[in-house]
């Protein structure tokens, strides 16, 4: 398995070696023009001392000093020499036959000014004229070497100029691709990994998918996905003992819901034994209230029993009338009055929902309600299914997950709403958070609106609360239709 750092390093080492290649490159271009400069030295000081030997021929017939003669002499053979040392430099700007004629030259120049070093008489004028045309032949060669050397260097430093741009261009290009293909085996991995991350930051777990081979990709991913399933290993344990806790506090009203029906029975049963002269039709009558309230006791021991049971998340229509009088059976020991929880619910309005996970929802928000606003308090429960783009509720609401788009499922809108004293704003958008309480310690556990979240959001829905202090708080909660 490639790691990441692997890669890192061989992009290190490839950029490296291109560096170092171009700097090479560079270094044998920088040695190729130093050697066309010293090839054009080598050239200008033939061409110099060739110019100088003229200037001795020159003087030496106006002025008849045997000392110019013998310095003409001197250079003549100074240039043969210059030649034959470096034969491969006019060797590349002149064909063999011109490098040829240019040593017959000199070597005839030489042999002329020798020839007239060596007369004692003047000089004759066909001897003159030979020396003369000998020098301007010279002097027209070695310009015309000048020239093409001038021409070769030229041509050198444009070339060694478009070599060197172009080796640039590569490097860079080099470098880009290099810098693509890192980005593609490492920025875009960790990318796709962040956003994978977004929804635990909106509280949804899910599994991360595989998004690259290299080893510390792997083994991150692999330990965040060990951390998702420890978190949802937690977050079960908490919603189940944030259900225990409300069980203990059901308990008891259960159970005096309980004793009603089991005193009926047995007033029922006493009579029956007492009275042994009712008639058929009485005796009915006290044995069908027997079998009523024997349903009612089990009903509610049922209500408590699917409340309290421990079974894996799973969704089906529920009518949700119906499982808020389930709510409110487990509750009616707690409520100070009859009329305490008004219900406006359709009985044919059904919701996709786990019940049980959707009771403990609503019995989280009527306990919130009755734990703010005290016996006094009224609690109203409204349902109706949502029109496309009826979300959040109101501008200035808390809201706590986004809804899918007008294109998704049909949903059904359900608000709790209460006339306690209401939820100040500068903590309306903390009440969700784990373990956040307003009331004193060991009062309460924070737990309760932030199971509500979590439900919500497992069920696919979104919450929103708005509230101002003393006119009491409404919680609307979207949930898709059944």
């Amino acid at each position: 398995m490639v790691s990441i750092r692997s890669k890192i390093l061989f992009g290190y080492y490839a950029l490296a070696l291109g560096v170092v290649a171009f700097a090479l490159f560079a270094y044998g271009d920088l040695r190729f023009l130093e050697q066309r400069v010293e090839e054009g030295a080598t050239i200008s000081a033939f061409q110099e001392d060739a110019l100088e030997m003229r200037r001795h021929e020159k003087n030496f017939f106006l002025y008849r000093s045997a000392a110019d003669l013998e310095t003409a002499h001197a250079l003549a053979g100074s240039l043969l020499e210059r030649l034959e040392r470096n034969r491969d430099t006019f060797a590349a700007l002149a064909r063999t036959a011109h490098l040829a004629e240019l040593r017959e030259v000199l070597t005839r120049y030489r042999a002329l000014t020798n020839t007239l070093k060596d007369r004692p008489e003047p000089a004759s004028v066909e001897l003159e004229g030979q020396i003369r045309s000998a020098g301007r032949d010279l002097s027209s060669r070695a310009e015309t070497l000048a020239v093409r050397e001038r021409a070769a260097v030229t041509a050198a430093v444009q070339q060694s100029q478009r070599t060197l741009f172009l080796s640039m261009g590569v490097l860079v290009l080099i470098g880009i691709l290099g810098g693509q293909a890192l980005s593609r085996a490492v920025v875009r991995p960790l990318r796709q990994l962040e956003i994978a991350l977004q929804p635990i930051a909106e509280g949804r777990f899910r599994t991360f998918p595989k998004v690259s081979a290299d080893r510390e990709i792997v083994s991150l991913t692999l330990a965040l996905n060990r951390m998702l399933e420890e978190l949802e290993t937690r977050q079960r344990q908490i919603l189940q003992s944030d259900k225990l806790v409300s069980l203990g506090v059901l308990a008891s009203g259960v159970a005096h819901e309980i004793n009603n029906p089991l005193g009926n029975i047995s007033t029922s049963c006493q009579i029956l034994m007492e009275e042994e002269n009712l008639d058929v039709d009485a005796r009915r009558e006290w044995l069908a209230q027997i079998d009523s309230e024997t349903r009612r006791a089990q009903r509610i021991v049922r209500t408590l029993l699917d409340y309290a049971r421990r079974r894996a998340f799973h969704t089906e229509p529920v009518a949700l009338r119906e499982l808020l009088e389930k709510c409110l059976l487990l509750m009616r020991g707690q409520l100070p009055g009859a009329h305490t929880v008004q219900l406006d619910v359709p009985a044919d309005i059904l919701v996709c929902a786990d019940d049980q996970r959707l009771q403990q929802v609503f019995i989280n928000l009527f306990k919130n309600a009755l734990d703010a606003g005290g016996k006094d308090v009224h609690i109203s429960v409204a349902a109706y299914r949502a029109m496309p783009g009826e979300w959040p509720p109101s501008p200035d609401a808390c809201v706590v997950g986004e809804p899918p788009g007008d294109g998704g499922r049909p949903a059904i809108l359900v608000s709790v709403g209460d006339d306690g004293p209401g939820i100040s704003a500068d903590v309306l958008n903390k009440i969700f958070d784990p373990f956040f309480t307003t009331r004193a310690p060991g009062h309460g556990t924070g737990l309760g609106l932030y199971v509500v979240e979590e439900i919500v959001q497992e069920h696919g829905g979104c919450i929103a609360v708005e509230s101002r202090p003393g006119a009491g708080a409404r919680f609307t909660i979207r949930l898709p239709a059944g």
